[in-house]
């Protein structure tokens, strides 16, 4: 039983609560379902041990009952009962009826049963056979997840449901696979080309299988499928196939290489969580969405997004801790990144982010300490802890000078813990600050807003930590507004304000020339620098001999 299916289990389990019986009779005890029909129900003192045999009709009161369901968690943990022996009658075995009834040797069960309810068997591990009777129709969800000694599947020939072959079981037509034996001991396995569907957790906990190879009939894959398979190496999953459930290759440690579907449109959650030998992924050009967790934990360093990518999501956590990513190439179609999106990504050092990008989560690019470059696209509304504790950061630009006015808000430390910024721009777009929005500046060397109206600074607390009248950056402005900044609230309390267009005009005539080009020189040979947030032609926090050549370039450019 994995470490995934227990959890899973007992979070399940405290949903279901055990009731009082109506009566018992031969130390098992029952519930009244209907006029003259009652289940087999828990114990409410002690579980139920060694062998246990259920008749197929009880008396109580003088009246005769028929036996004709197992009632949800009537055996569940029952960890001393070895055998249980079924009467036919009995039509419906209930939710996590069996569940965990770990020496619980195999089952006969009725012909009469029609129905196991979700987790029936669940992580029922003595089990080595299972047959399916003649009338069973349904199998819930995970009716026998966590059964890992189970060598062979057989079914009744008379089924209009199920069919085994191989020991292997299938929908009647042979088109649905739904249980694979996990311990069979086979490594490969071909999966037949009438199947189209793979049921959830058919093959979870499988350790022997190394490769299982799918049919082109193949479109539809349920969650789970491979969950946990440490063996499985590749995979390749053919083209026709449209829907991949959750944590499809959840824990495949081993899992290397994988080619998904052309006709894919979705990651789903956890596709690919702690697949720590995969290190490169191509996503298909349709899909549109990135789930939770897809990637956390996993080994990839490059993620490839085909030609023409439609991709709009990025979902909350979705590379989380993945340690080894260095680079990410975003589509210009994602509209969204969910909170932590990229948390702990340690060697991320570059990242392309979308022009279309509209929403950016809480703590996006927290914890990493190798990205040099920072940038969030003047689209994005709310800025709020996005680059925080990424101690490498020494440029940021949210947004430019040609971003939209009046779009985004920088709250509740927005950038936080970022001591090494030395350059912050701040576009157009940014219409206000909150709160604390941009903390722990402490190294900041160049501030940059182009903002045609100061943004607002609201809320409780400055929005600058350390203070303007602390830092030593000067504040570049437009000059169309310079006069705004410096009265405006907490811009005012900058030491040194600039309007942006005077940047060059180093000797202060009001007009940048050649002339500036010989002062600057003089300045750098004698040095003395005045007005040097004048000189920084370049804007990298100090002047050197690579102002003189911006100037130059600047006066020959025109601009």
């Amino acid at each position: 039983m994995t470490k995934f299916c227990v959890s899973a289990l007992l979070m399940m389990s405290s949903l279901f609560q055990v009731s009082a019986a109506d009566f018992e009779s031969n130390g098992i005890c029952y519930n009244y379902i209907g006029d003259d029909e009652v289940e087999v129900t828990s114990r409410e003192t002690d579980q139920y041990a060694g062998e246990v045999f259920i008749p197929s009709t009880v008396v109580n009161d003088g009246v005769t009952y028929r036996v004709t369901r197992i009632g949800d968690r009537a055996f569940y943990n029952c960890d001393d009962m070895t055998l249980v022996d079924i009467p036919e009658g009995i039509t419906t075995i209930g939710e996590n009826a069996f569940a965990y009834s770990s020496n619980l040797q195999n089952v006969e069960l009725p012909n009469s049963l029609v129905s196991i309810e979700r987790y029936g068997f669940y992580g029922c591990t003595a089990f080595t056979t299972f047959h399916v009777p003649r009338n069973l129709a349904k199998f819930g969800d995970r009716a026998l997840i966590g059964c890992s000694k189970i060598k062979f599947f057989s079914c009744s020939a008379m089924s209009q449901h199920f069919k085994a072959v191989d020991g292997v079981l299938y929908s009647k037509d042979m088109t649905e696979l739904y249980y694979y034996p996990l311990a069979s001991g086979e490594t490969t396995f071909d999966v037949p080309s009438p199947v189209t569907r793979i049921h959830e957790y058919c093959f979870c906990g499988c350790q022997t299988l190394t490769q299982v190879n799918f049919p082109e009939t193949l479109r539809w894959i349920d969650m789970n499928i491979f969950r946990d398979c440490m063996g499985i190496e590749t995979a390749y999953i053919p083209d026709g196939v449209t829907h991949m459930g959750v944590t499809v290759f959840g824990g495949c440690s081993n899992l290397t290489s994988v080619h998904l579907p052309a006709g894919l449109d979705s990651l789903q959650n956890s596709t690919f969580m702690q697949c720590e030998k995969l290190t490169e992924v191509v996503i298909p050009r349709n899909v549109k969405f990135i789930g939770t967790f897809v990637f956390y934990q996993s080994g990839v360093r490059t993620v490839t997004f085909e030609e023409g990518s439609c991709l709009e999501t990025i979902d909350r956590d979705a590379f989380d801790e993945c340690y080894y990513l260095e680079s990410l190439d975003m589509p210009n179609t994602v509209k969204t990144i969910g909170n932590q999106a990229f948390y702990r990504c340690d060697s991320l050092k570059s990242i392309h982010m979308s022009e279309g990008l509209t929403s950016l989560g809480l703590s996006a690019f927290c914890y990493c300490p190798s990205l040099k470059e920072g940038y969030i696209p003047g689209g994005v509304t709310s800025v709020h802890n996005a680059f925080s504790r990424c101690t490498g950061l020494k440029r940021l630009q949210i947004g430019s000078k040609d971003s939209a006015p009046g779009v985004t808000l920088i709250k509740n430390c927005g950038i936080v813990d970022c001591e090494n910024i030395e350059y912050l721009e701040l576009g157009a777009n940014v219409d206000s600050l909150e709160h604390l929005a941009l903390v722990d500046l402490i190294n900041l060397k160049v501030l940059i807003c182009w903002a045609p109206v100061p943004p607002r600074c609201d809320g409780y607390w400055r929005c600058f930590s350390p203070s303007p009248q602390d830092m030593t950056a000067p504040l570049y402005v437009p000059k169309a507004s310079l006069e705004a900044y410096r009265t405006a609230n907490e811009w005012k309390n900058f030491k040194t304000i600039v309007a942006i267009e005077d940047v060059g005009d180093v000797d202060g005539d009001g007009n940048i020339a050649i002339g500036d080009v010989a002062a600057l020189v003089d300045q750098l040979i004698a040095g003395e620098i005045d007005r040097a947030a004048y000189c920084d032609i370049n804007l990298d926090g100090k002047v050197t001999i690579a102002d003189i050549t911006a100037l130059i370039d600047q006066l020959l450019n025109g601009n």
